[in-house]
């Protein structure tokens, strides 16, 4: 049973990112996981990955285009005290997330090989990755349905079951992969046949448990049954949200992929070489992300309820708080930067150009909170489309460009690669400071002060509005 609770706009800061902070460093220390396993196993399986995480965090923004949107709906609609809006829009994000997966999983299965295709590598090096983003990508629909179902509980004020349920998700797989890598217990080694299925029957498991709670939750009453009242307007109105919202990232994503064509024409080393740098920067730049996310809710609560001044003054605080963390932690990754890397590889030239890349990231990593705090801070209060307006011409015009000009036309390697996603993130970040501070946001509330207004359709005011002591709120 759900505990009696506060209103949301008094749920802390605190309350909403540590879950999501432990969440995702588990899940950052999964992916080093995989890539320290599969070094053991093959550099060329390591090689693989590299491309095929590009591919999977694509998959994984298309799915959020519907769980983004429905939750910026739903914090401002609960922070505004209109639940039974919020109640509509949770089951269809459910409705939605199922039919797009469905879709997606069918396309990705079958459009798997000429995609790898596309990048141009080792003949090994694609099998691999075909055969991951096959069983990965074929049967991704209970991990869209699993982003939506946490969604969900995290938005309606309960952020540490997603954290409990996605923490025994990892363990799963790391538990799988060790089988199906090292053969323990006498199990067949299955390679990255078995890596990919691990993954998969994790995100079963937790989508049983997801429904679960959701069930469990008093206060949380979502029915299929009202799917057949939910009128076209809201799910027209996740998506006009979700699209341009999630569109920022798809086109940081998608730009990413770009670079990393780059990066493999560049040879296997260079392929491995990124792929090891990655997996240790996400330990630097999760704290923002994770920052980033409870900004992106509590400023939606907050904007929901009218209270614009109070969050413009949390986000500055925030923020500054996200750029000492990164600081904190990028300075000693870069001083033992030497002893760190040899965990992964012990190939001489392979370690000194990881090495290399690690100094650009002091000046690369304080900027990315620019994007990952002040970027969600303007989604929440409902300004969707400058960020991606922005954010396309600068991650294309400087970061792309900078990368084939650095990279490949000056001869600078993957430094040079790494010196134009830093030159990005600054310029495109100091755009997004400039923008919080114009206050502009402010009058880009999707929920008014007395109806209801979702994407620029009004619906008939509510003949009640519950008290704030109502509504559901966060958990002890």
């Amino acid at each position: 049973m759900s505990k009696p609770s506060i209103h949301q706009t008094n749920i802390s800061i605190v309350q909403l990112i540590w879950p999501l902070l432990v969440e995702n460093l588990l899940r950052t220390s999964l992916m080093s996981v995989d890539t320290l396993m599969l070094s053991h196993y093959s550099d060329k399986a390591v090689a693989a990955m590299s491309l095929i995480s590009q591919i999977a965090f694509f998959i994984l923004l298309v799915y959020m285009m519907i769980s983004v949107g429905a939750s910026i709906l739903l914090a401002q609609n609960l922070g505004a005290g209109r639940r039974h809006e919020a109640e509509l829009i949770g089951v269809g994000s459910l409705v939605l997330m199922l039919g797009l997966a469905l879709t997606l999983s069918v396309i990705t299965f079958f459009l798997a090989k000429p995609v790898i295709g596309l990048f141009h590598v080792e003949p090994v090096v694609a099998q691999y990755a075909q055969q991951f983003l096959q069983i990965y990508g074929g049967l991704s629909t209970f991990m869209a349905l699993n982003i939506a179902q946490a969604s969900i509980i995290r938005v309606w004020g309960y952020p540490r079951a997603p954290m409990w349920v996605n923490t025994g998700c990892l363990l799963l797989t790391v538990g799988g992969n060790a089988l199906c890598l090292f053969g323990l217990f006498g199990f067949p080694v299955l390679g990255i046949v078995g890596v990919a299925s691990s993954t998969v029957f994790s995100q079963v498991v937790a989508c049983v448990v997801f429904h679960w709670i959701i069930k469990r939750k008093t206060n949380i009453n979502l029915r299929l049954p009202d799917v057949k009242r939910i009128p076209g307007s809201v799910y027209r109105s996740m998506l006009k949200v979700g699209v341009p919202t999630v569109g920022e990232n798809l086109s940081y994503n998608v730009s990413q992929i770009a670079i990393l064509t780059m990066v493999a024409q560049m040879g296997t080393m260079a392929l491995t070489a990124y792929g090891i740098v990655i997996s240790l920067l996400r330990y630097v730049f999760m704290p923002g992300v994770s920052i980033g996310s409870g900004t992106q809710l509590k400023v939606g609560y907050l904007v929901g309820a009218g209270r614009h001044d109070e969050a413009t003054h949390r986000v500055y605080r925030y923020f500054g708080v996200g750029v000492l963390i990164s600081l904190v932690l990028v300075t000693p990754v870069v001083f033992w930067r030497q002893p760190i890397l040899g965990v992964f590889t012990q190939n001489g030239p392979l370690l000194s150009l990881a090495a290399s890349v690690l100094f650009v990231a002091l000046i690369h990593e304080p900027a990315r909170n620019f994007n990952t705090i002040i970027i969600p801070a303007l989604k929440g209060a409902g300004d969707i489309r400058f960020p991606v307006y922005v954010g396309v011409v600068s991650m294309w015009g400087i970061g792309v460009f900078g990368a084939w000009i650095l990279g490949l036309k000056v001869g600078l390697g993957l430094v040079g690669v790494w010196i134009a996603m830093a030159a990005d993130e600054w310029i495109r970040g100091l755009i997004m400071f400039w923008r919080w501070r114009s206050g502009a946001w402010k009058l880009c509330s999707l929920v008014s002060s007395r109806e209801l207004t979702i994407s620029g359709s009004i619906s008939e005011p509510s003949p009640t509005i519950p008290s704030p002591a109502l509504l559901p709120v966060a958990e002890e």
